[in-house]
């Protein structure tokens, strides 16, 4: 893992670049799809990462799968620079870094929601306008699913965490009968 610093000096260079082919959220995706690609295909992953594979091998076989997910050239010579500078592995700490600068470049904030159950359309675009409310930015939902909060919704805007799940409610109520 790179550091932080590095990440987003990385990150930086890309947002500069692809804002000017208004290219942000595109890229933010492509490199997503490919961050979770490399997560998913362990083989590949430890190849790239391999330090007794020579340089244009990697480079190579990174081209062939760059050819078959059908990449941007931005996003292609991207992952190619990583590659070479050896910091592919790095490649989640510099979507993180890339994603925070498209934010807040573009204004808005990504709320993390967590919920016991899928959220239906309309309840997901109403608590997206509540938080827009609350927080004064735009709002951008990712939704996760977790039924061991058995009921209700956990938000986590920033550093900020909105704990508003079943089991959070019954802990406090168990540390409440327990204190008497």
């Amino acid at each position: 893992m790179i550091a932080g610093s590095v990440a987003k000096r990385y990150a930086k260079a890309l947002v500069d670049v692809a804002a000017a082919s208004d290219d942000l959220e595109a890229i933010r995706q492509e490199l997503a799809e490919f961050a979770g690609l490399l997560r998913e295909q362990r083989e590949l992953r430890l190849f790239l990462a391999n330090p007794s594979v020579l340089r244009p091998d990697k480079v190579r076989a990174l081209d062939e799968v760059m050819a078959i997910v059908r990449l941007r050239p931005l996003t292609t010579s991207f992952l190619r620079i990583l590659l070479t500078a050896g910091r592919l592995p790095a490649l989640d700490s510099v979507l993180r870094a890339y994603e925070a600068l498209v934010d807040e470049r573009l204004g808005r904030v990504k709320a993390v929601v967590t919920a016991a159950v899928p959220l239906e359309a309309d309840a997901e675009e109403r608590l997206r306008l509540r938080l827009e409310q609350v927080v004064g930015k735009h709002i951008y939902l990712e939704v996760q699913q977790d039924p061991g909060i058995l009921g209700g919704l956990i938000t986590q805007i920033g550093s900020l965490v909105y704990d508003g799940s079943l089991r959070t409610q019954l802990a406090r109520l168990r540390e409440q009968l327990v204190r008497g």
